[in-house]
């Protein structure tokens, strides 16, 4: 399979780029295409229709390349990936609860494929990633691979994703691959270090945690991040900055934590809303601030994966969460140069509002302040 990167800043510079891109004879049969304006979607779809292109589009502010941060308004990754090895599948929430919308795309897969993989990109922030990637994982299995991230603008979590024919506001995007022709690794790694004991959350309802270690949950998280960052927030929004840098890192039974940031603060009952499912007994450590050892283990895991389960591929596709864009800041740009030069092939990937992969061999799930790459090579 071959893929080249294209990038431009309007449709029109993307339909010049696309000629070109196809001019030694190269036919791409599918476009993941990241932008930036929701009205360039409808240009683009006319555009790739017309060259019979298959379209697995979405909508955030920033994306990029193996070329680095774009700052274009539109990224694409163009595919010769053969037609009978993918199906993209678009499902709206209307209606239908996130479970329900998971589970009928990994139906679809199964039914499609013996042994499909899900590249996901949903859109509504409101909507419960551990539910979606539940409900998939229960109608394609256990182990079913699912990598991804949540598209929107994380300004007013704004956004669509779109495929030729149909569009979505609030809805999942699935690109279905079959695994008995396309090989597939990826890993969900965040490398922020643990500090402090466990903390235990006692008392919560859905992602709204209202007491730790029996204390009020706004309280402890004040304690910690300090009175300056928490009432200045809590005086406006409750809204807390995406660029804090001190996730959660929830206690697992493998070992590996999973993390989970903290995003609204109530003072009304002093409790705070998680970025993911959480219940009563749950354990999790605060967060020392990022350094370069965090972006090195995420580098380091995928040059692990090359030596040990693909030697080779042929396109990376990562999602990184918007958070790390801010706790990094230009810094993040070693950690994507990083990634992009572990095989030396085109990548792809955008800021996301969550991530879905696997942090060890069990179930993937749902992330906060974590990157998920995936690396796919046509057999």
């Amino acid at each position: 399979m071959n893929a080249k990167s294209i990038q431009g800043k309007s449709p029109e510079e993307i339909k010049k780029a696309l000629a070109e891109s196809m001019a030694d004879g190269f036919k791409p049969t599918l476009a993941i295409i990241i932008l930036t304006n929701i009205e360039d979607a409808e240009p683009l779809r006319e555009i790739f229709g017309a060259s019979g292109i298959e379209i697995f589009g979405l909508t955030v502010p920033q994306k990029f390349s193996e070329h680095g941060i774009a700052e274009d308004d539109i990224v694409i990754m163009l595919l010769d990936m053969k037609p009978e090895n993918f199906k993209i599948e678009i499902n709206g929430y209307q209606g239908s609860s996130a479970y329900e919308v998971g589970y009928q795309t990994g139906s679809v897969g199964s039914n499609y494929f013996k042994n499909p993989a899900f590249i996901i990109s949903p859109v509504d922030f409101q909507v419960s990633g551990d539910e979606l990637i539940r409900g998939l994982t229960d109608a394609a299995g256990y182990d079913a691979v699912v990598a991804g991230g949540i598209a929107g603008n994380p300004v007013d979590f704004s956004g669509i994703v779109f495929t030729n024919s149909a569009s979505s506001k609030s809805g999942l995007l699935a690109l279905i691959l079959d695994q008995d022709h396309i090989s597939i690794c990826g890993l969900a790694v965040s490398g922020w270090k643990p500090v402090g004991t466990s903390k235990k959350i006692t008392k919560t309802e859905g992602t709204w945690v209202y007491t730790i270690d029996d204390e009020p949950a706004m309280k402890v998280i004040q304690r910690f991040l300090g009175n300056e960052i928490v009432l200045s927030n809590t005086e406006a929004s409750g809204l807390l900055p995406s660029d804090l840098g001190y996730p959660l890192q929830f206690e697992r039974e493998s070992g590996n934590v999973i993390m989970k940031p903290a995003l609204f603060l109530n003072p009304s009952d002093q409790s705070i809303m998680i970025g993911g499912h959480v219940k009563e007994g749950d354990k999790f450590r605060f967060s020392l601030p990022p350094d370069f050892d965090v972006i090195d283990k995420v580098i380091e895991s995928t040059r692990t994966y090359k030596e040990e389960k693909m030697p080779d591929s042929d396109v990376l596709l990562v999602f990184s969460c918007v958070g790390r864009l801010g706790s990094f800041g230009p810094l993040i740009t070693t950690e994507i140069e990083g990634l992009a030069s572990t095989w030396g092939k085109p990548m792809i990937g955008y800021f996301s509002l969550g991530e879905f992969g696997k942090l060890d061999e069990g179930r993937c799930e749902f992330h906060g302040t974590t990157v998920s790459w995936i690396a796919l090579k046509e057999k």
